[in-house]
């Protein structure tokens, strides 16, 4: 079975500052992800190369989340303390793969696939398994399989801005928990994925990202699991 690093997702209380001070911070570029189907969140996708991506996700849909049983899990940690880190996702090749992740994990993945509408719309659409709000509430990856690949998210054209950089895929991403709770759970060899373990409870609080001609990029946020 095929693995791969897929993306790092930080969530935000406001999705369109949110976006412009990254842009600012990091000197990377992103694009209009467009919104989910439900209408609740909208993100925005930062493509860091190596078919990888960071997304920024927000609400932008009050109503929709004034049910406190249809707000995502980071919702509160959010709005309290500002942006946070909110998980890591794999992706895998194919349908059958992601139905034998989910299987090996006790899990049935949703029959509605998540959608999020692009300002052309394109409805892009994938499966998880486990849902994000099962496993990066704790602080794991979850995969995703994507049923139109070349319309992935890290191969779409980022806005293009004075002073960019192009970046180069993901240097490490600093997690918590321990390395031995990380890997069993990915079932993947020690080593394989460029974390960095801190120590801190389970969760996502930094990554580096590589530049195209040398050097590296630093994102810091919290992580939403820390209580």
């Amino acid at each position: 079975m095929a693995i791969h690093l897929d993306h790092v997702s930080i969530s935000s209380p406001n999705l369109l500052y949110g976006a412009h001070r990254l842009r600012q911070e990091s000197t990377l570029s992103f694009y209009d992800g467009g919104h989910f189907e439900n209408g609740d969140h909208a993100t925005r996708v930062f493509p860091l190369g190596d078919n990888t991506y960071l997304e920024l996700n927000g609400i932008v849909s009050a109503e929709s989340v004034a049910d406190p049983k249809n707000r995502p899990w980071w919702y509160d940690k959010v709005r309290t303390v500002g942006e946070c880190f909110t998980g890591v996702g794999f992706r895998v090749d194919t349908l059958e793969e992601l139905e034998a992740i989910a299987k090996n994990k006790h899990y049935t993945i949703a029959q509605a696939p998540i959608s999020r509408v692009w300002p052309n719309g394109y409805v892009m659409r994938a499966r998880s398994a486990p849902s994000a709000q099962t496993t990066s509430a704790k602080g794991l990856p979850n995969w995703y399989w994507f049923e139109d690949l070349p319309m992935h998210p890290s191969g779409q054209p980022p806005f293009s801005w004075p002073n960019i950089t192009r970046p180069d895929g993901f240097a490490w991403i600093e997690v918590g928990g321990t390395e031995k709770q990380m890997y069993d759970w990915l079932e993947m060899p020690v080593g394989s994925v460029p974390f960095k373990f801190n120590g801190k409870p389970p969760g996502v609080y930094g990554v580096g990202v590589k530049k195209m001609k040398g050097g590296e990029i630093v994102i810091r946020r919290p992580s939403a699991t820390e209580h």
